[in-house]
């Protein structure tokens, strides 16, 4: 394909679930939750973020909802902590489909 020519256009609601992963992974607090995550081994709770990134626990408890909705991170409960992993599948296929469109 070159520069002139339009990939097969996609319905909007195949692009839904790449939009809402795109636009989860546009805000920096959403990007810096994902490092702490990624920086804990792959896996942290709210209380792990919030404390690592010096926010309330609820500004942490929503962007981790923006984060789960576009299933970027997975969830595991452990008692009454919940634990959340990243999904490194498809933040990589996020991040392909940006690259794509900077090009």
């Amino acid at each position: 394909m070159n520069k002139h020519t339009l990939p097969t256009m996609i319905h909007g609601e195949q692009l839904r679930p790449a939009v809402r992963a795109i636009k989860a992974l546009a805000h920096p607090v959403r990007m810096n939750i994902i490092r702490v995550i990624h920086d804990n081994n792959g896996c942290a709770n709210v209380g792990e973020i919030h404390t690592a990134l010096n926010i309330e626990q609820s500004i942490a408890s929503q962007h981790l909802r923006v984060l789960r909705q576009a299933a970027l991170v997975n969830t595991r409960r452990d008692r009454k902590f919940i634990y959340y992993s990243l999904d490194y599948d498809r933040i990589a296929k996020a991040t392909r489909a940006v690259s794509l469109l900077r090009d």
